[in-house]
């Protein structure tokens, strides 16, 4: 417990890359809810309408979750280089 309080006191390790998996997970669950919410919104205009958005919502979540994935992972790549940036630091300070 103590090592968990100074994790959060000082910043020599970042806890973002589990809080990016936490909201890429949130993320999904809201992308899957609105692709399912348009699929059938366009049963309220006309017949027509909701077959089109039948067929096009499911298509556009796909396209969203590939979208949120990419940018979930631009994010952990961001955290990763800050924390390999911090490992070669203190190698080389090591070696002073």
């Amino acid at each position: 417990m103590g090592e968990l309080i100074g994790r959060f006191r000082n910043f020599d390790k970042l806890i973002a890359t589990g809080l990016v998996k936490i909201f890429y997970w949130i993320g999904i669950v809201g992308i899957v809810i609105g692709t399912l919410a348009f699929a059938f919104s366009g049963f309220r205009m006309n017949f027509g309408a909701g077959l089109g958005m039948l067929i096009a919502a499911p298509i556009g979540g796909v396209i969203a979750i590939i979208f949120w994935r990419f940018i979930c992972e631009m994010y952990i790549v961001i955290f990763g280089i800050y924390n390999r940036l911090g490992e070669i630091s203190a190698k080389l300070d090591e070696r002073k």
